[in-house]
Parts: C-alpha cells; structure tokens; sequence
C-alpha cells in the first residue's frame, strides 16, 4: 500500500506535466488529484508489467507451457507473433487512461490513437527493444551490482515509459494549439480547457 501512495507521487507529477503541456491549470482539490493518480497507478502498473511480461518473457513462458501442454509449434510461434500486438494494446490503453483521466481538461475526449499516442508507444517499443537487446548482449549488471542491477534496469523502463507519456502529450497539445490557430472549430488555443 505503502508502494502505490509513493508510486501515485510519480502519477502526480505526470498529470502535473500533461497540464503544463495542454497550457492548463489543475483546479481539481489536491485530494482529487491524489485519488486520481493512485487509480492511474495502479491501472498503469497493472498494464506495463504485463505488457513488459509479455515483451521480456513471453516467448520463454510459451515455450515452457507448449513443451508441457504439448502444443504444436505452430501455436507456440503463433503467440510469439501475437505477444507483440497485445502488449502494444496493453499500452496503448495504458496511455489512453492517462490522457483521459490525468490533465484537467474541461472537454474530455477517449481517443485510442493519436499522432501523439503512436509517436509514444513507437518510443516506448523502441526504448523497450533496445534496451532488451542491450541486455542480451552486455549484460553486466547482476556481476557488477548484484541484486541491485534489476532496480537499475527497471527505474530505467520506468524513466522510458514517462518520457514517452510525456511526449504524446506534448504533441498532441501542439497538434491541438496548431489546430485552433488555423481556425478548427473544436480545437482551444493555449490555455483553454478544452481537449
């Protein structure tokens, strides 16, 4: 419990980053905000480590249940083609959650993709493969820090996951103001409230 209240911290100043990207001020009560982010934490957590599951042992874990199910290869390599599409699905509902729920917009709208969002979940994809692909290979840690390699490795996901919600926001806010500019109907210029 003591977890997801500081891990809701994080949550916190990622809705206090999408406000300032959307050029809006929280005028929710700080008690709304902290209740908001401990759901988003908890929602959030849930879905990144299962699509991380997914990405780092999926393959492993389907290998081990085909041998003792014994499934054909055929439905072995079938998830493994599959694990990719459900974790991407997995976050990218994670960054629709955050965007619907965290900034303190006046008009919310649920949106599954957005130039923002593909832009995000491309980075996070990219960041997760790399950093997959760099352990694989150079796979140091456990000799060099021990137990304490895996904390390293996973405040470095964590880093990555926030810098692509982040990202999304940012775009989508000057997609949005760029919008308004031109004179879109529905779009707000800086400042406003609105989605």
């Amino acid at each position: 419990m003591l977890a997801l209240w500081a891990g809701a911290g994080g949550t916190t100043s990622l809705i206090s980053g999408l406000n300032a990207a959307y050029h809006v001020r929280d005028s929710r009560p700080w008690y709304k905000v902290r209740l908001i982010a401990v759901g988003l934490t908890l929602a959030i957590s849930v879905l990144v480590v299962a699509a991380l599951f997914i990405v780092i042992a999926g393959g492993n874990v389907t290998e081990l249940i085909g041998a003792k199910l014994a499934l054909g290869k055929v439905a072995v390599i079938a998830w493994k083609i599959l694990q990719w599409p459900v974790a991407l699905s997995f976050i990218i509902l994670a960054f629709a959650l955050i965007y619907y729920f965290g900034p303190d917009l006046e008009e919310q709208h649920w949106y599954w993709i957005t130039p923002g969002s593909l832009v995000g979940v491309l980075l996070w994809l990219a960041a997760s493969f790399s950093i997959r692909v760099y352990l694989h290979f150079f796979n140091n840690y456990s000799k060099s820090y021990g137990s304490l390699g895996v904390v390293i490795i996973l405040l470095l996901r964590i880093y990555v996951t926030g810098l692509a919600f982040l990202t999304r926001g940012e775009i989508n806010s000057a997609i949005e103001h760029a919008a308004a500019e031109r004179g879109h109907p529905e779009a707000e210029p800086e400042g406003k409230k609105a989605a």
